[in-house]
């Protein structure tokens, strides 16, 4: 997990499920070589029947000797400065079967740079992550013979709210 400018802060965020989410989740057994797709229809179906919470959670670097930016593959001691929730995610109960999901989300393209100054990753790999995932989405665009466009606004992907 690469850190990132959380202001004047450096932190680690993380996505976690919210424990009682995480318990209802029926689909557990998933066998990847039981079918061409077997994840996009499973979340389908957890999303129909159910809504899902997850904590979006923040470590502050508080030692940067033992918190390193520049290596990744030292874990963050709780101990130093524990993670802690800051916001909730809540997917409520819906139906994202239809075949416009999938066409807005084959045209979107996902970086952690997109982002403001104040929240900028950093250290090395995340700066390496940032010219593979502009060439990925190059290349995956020219693939599917799409134009790749930057939205201005949530609106333009999800559609106004409701």
């Amino acid at each position: 997990m690469g850190a990132v400018r959380h202001g004047e802060y450096i932190a680690k965020v993380r996505i976690t499920p919210d424990p009682s989410a995480a318990a209802a989740v029926v689909r557990r057994d998933i066998d990847p070589a039981s079918a061409q797709e077997v994840f996009r229809p499973a979340l389908q179906a957890e999303l129909r029947e159910r809504p899902y919470t997850f904590d979006i959670q923040v470590q502050l670097c508080t030692d940067l000797e033992r918190m390193p930016v520049e290596d990744t593959t030292v874990e963050w001691p709780e101990q130093l400065s524990p993670s802690t929730t800051v916001a909730k995610l809540r997917l409520p109960r819906q139906d994202i079967s239809g075949p416009e999901n999938l066409e807005k989300m084959d045209a979107l393209s996902f970086t952690p740079w997109r982002v403001t100054a104040e929240h900028a990753p950093l250290g090395n790999i995340m700066r390496a992550r940032k010219e593979v995932y502009r060439r990925s989405s190059i290349e995956r665009h020219r693939l599917n013979q799409q134009p790749r466009t930057e939205p201005r606004s949530a609106d333009e992907v999800l559609g106004p709210p409701r």
